[in-house]
């Protein structure tokens, strides 16, 4: 009799164990069972630059200014004020990859009229050299900042300065038609991928459309200020929404 109630719960047993795995399969094969997907979200690669900037007093400038800990100036993104002198601002980038910077630039009321500031954006291991220019200032650029349709001269990135999209170019300024390829020159820089695109705005050609990405940085060039009732530092490459 004890050999028959053993053999009976036995059953019992089996009998449940095989209907939890079948309830277990049902489950793994149920199309609406859905898995749960994590998204986080990607850091802004500009953040840590924009939270070192540190504005700097007047610097002579006496040899290459140094961008890092124990440099010159700190990391970060700036508008570089020329307050001595008149004339280029180049750059040698830490990496190969890094953004050409080329610039003029001078002391506001410079009789050659020279944009007195351009924005730059510095990297740990960066170098300034600065011809003919006796002194400047590096002057961090606000946390936070209301994006623009309207540029000046230097680097701005794309999403920050000025809202992703696709636009069509124009300027404030009087373009000479004598001078066909003196103008704006734009670069769209894209570090995600190592890979840019040059654009030219000029009396030459004045039809251009440009289609900008997030995180991209524009570095924005003007050759030829002919129109001398505007300031350089007033001058504006015009970003209009194009569809």
């Amino acid at each position: 009799m004890k050999k028959l109630i053993t053999f009976v719960l036995l059953m019992f047993v089996g009998i449940g164990l095989v209907g939890c795995q079948n309830d277990s399969k049902k489950s793994e094969g149920n199309p609406k069972v859905k898995q749960s997907k994590v998204h986080t979200a990607k850091p802004d690669p500009f953040q840590k630059l924009i939270d070192s900037s540190k504005s700097t007093d007047e610097i002579y400038v006496t040899d290459d200014i140094t961008v890092g800990k124990k440099g010159d100036v700190e990391p970060g993104i700036y508008d570089i004020e020329v307050t001595g002198g008149s004339g280029n601002i180049l750059g040698t980038r830490k990496s190969e990859d890094g953004l050409f910077i080329n610039f003029v630039a001078g002391a506001a009321g410079n009789i050659t009229n020279d944009a007195s500031k351009i924005r730059l954006i510095l990297f740990d291991g960066d170098t300034l050299q600065l011809d003919d220019i006796s002194k400047v200032k590096f002057n961090a650029v606000a946390k936070e900042v209301e994006p623009s349709n309207e540029l000046g001269q230097g680097e701005f990135i794309v999403g920050r300065d000025i809202k992703e999209g696709t636009y069509k170019l124009s300027t404030n300024v009087n373009l000479d038609p004598q001078f066909s390829n003196l103008g704006w020159s734009l670069t769209i820089e894209d570090l995600d991928s190592n890979t840019s695109k040059s654009q030219e705005y000029n009396p030459g050609n004045t039809d251009v459309v440009v289609r900008l990405k997030k995180n991209q940085v524009l570095s924005i060039y003007y050759d030829g200020l002919s129109d001398e009732s505007t300031e350089a530092d007033d001058a504006k490459l015009i970003f209009t929404e194009y569809k």
